[in-house]
């Protein structure tokens, strides 16, 4: 559970979530309302859980009244005195974040089932990332059922959309660090290739034999389907491509550059030819794809 412990972003973001505004366009709290907040911002929990108590009986559609009361009573450990409350204001709100409250209680009472239900409501309601399931000591009770792992697993799946998304994997085999060879075995230069950004991007990180460097980043669109390289250089000239994966290659197709006149097309293809080897084989046309030319064409070795 979390309550106090919040910083005051996330407890904002909270607030937005359980009245559906932001929370500086709210009515001004009454004077009963402030006095029990400052009950409760203080620690001095049953004094705040019978001034809230108060608010709710006169207004029993103040939403926050009972989410706070159900704050109080949980720091008390009065946790089915804080469900109660907790489920008044997940009547008015629909909130995940109580719900999940609710579901911290039940664990504390050791309430396994109606722990796990609310955990399940919780989630597919769109709880806040900002739980740690894996940690929360209020949730220590139902750790090890089988149905918590799901939940792990499908709070990642919020989290990390990209590490469990068939399409941004596609390119994981270029992943890792990379001895580099032209076709006459001669060392062209090093490549270290990383995941980042929670697998939604593949960084590329260049230098040539002769010292220069390079950097791409690649990443799956899921709007358009298609994968986007972005490289830049040390001689300062983007190159920008989109493509597909496709028969166990990345197949790429860069923006048209025009120089003088002439308008350069260029395909840029990665072949996936076993764990340790990676082809990197690049072409240009000048006469609107109708011939093609070799660019340059390398073999990446993974380092051991």
């Amino acid at each position: 559970m979390k309550h106090l412990e919040f910083s005051v972003a996330v407890f904002l973001l909270v607030l937005i979530a359980q009245f559906g505004q932001p929370a500086l366009a709210q009515t001004q709290p009454s004077p009963k309302m402030r006095a029990a907040n400052e009950l409760l911002n203080s620690q001095r929990w049953a004094e705040a859980a019978k001034a809230y108590e108060e608010i709710v009986t006169e207004d029993p559609k103040n939403a926050r009244a009972w989410y706070q009361l159900g704050t109080a009573r949980f720091s008390q450990q009065q946790f089915a005195a804080a469900v109660a409350a907790y489920e008044k204001n997940i009547a008015i709100t629909n909130n995940p974040s109580v719900m999940y409250n609710t579901a911290c209680a039940y664990a504390r009472l050791g309430q396994k089932e109606k722990a796990l239900e609310w955990l399940d409501k919780a989630i597919n309601n769109q709880t806040p990332l900002f739980v740690n399931l894996a940690s929360d000591p209020d949730l220590a009770t139902i750790r090890d059922e089988p149905k918590f792992k799901d939940f792990l697993v499908a709070l990642d799946k919020r989290r990390r959309p990209c590490m469990y998304s068939a399409e941004a994997r596609q390119f994981d085999f270029w992943i890792g660090e990379w001895e580099v060879f032209n076709l006459q075995g001669q060392r062209a230069g090093t490549s270290v290739i990383q995941q980042i950004s929670a697998g939604c991007g593949i960084l590329e990180n260049w230098q040539d034999a002769f010292g220069n460097e390079g950097k791409s980043i690649n990443f799956y669109d899921v709007g358009a389907r298609k994968w986007h390289q972005y490289w830049i250089g040390a001689s300062g000239g983007p190159l920008r491509f989109s493509g597909v994966y496709q028969d166990g290659a990345m197949r790429y197709e860069g923006e048209p550059a025009t120089a003088n006149g002439t308008t350069t097309l260029s395909r840029l293809t990665f072949f996936n030819l076993d764990a340790n080897t990676v082809r990197q084989f690049a072409e240009r046309s000048t006469d609107n794809g109708k011939t093609w030319t070799v660019d340059y064409d390398l073999k990446y070795v993974r380092k051991k």
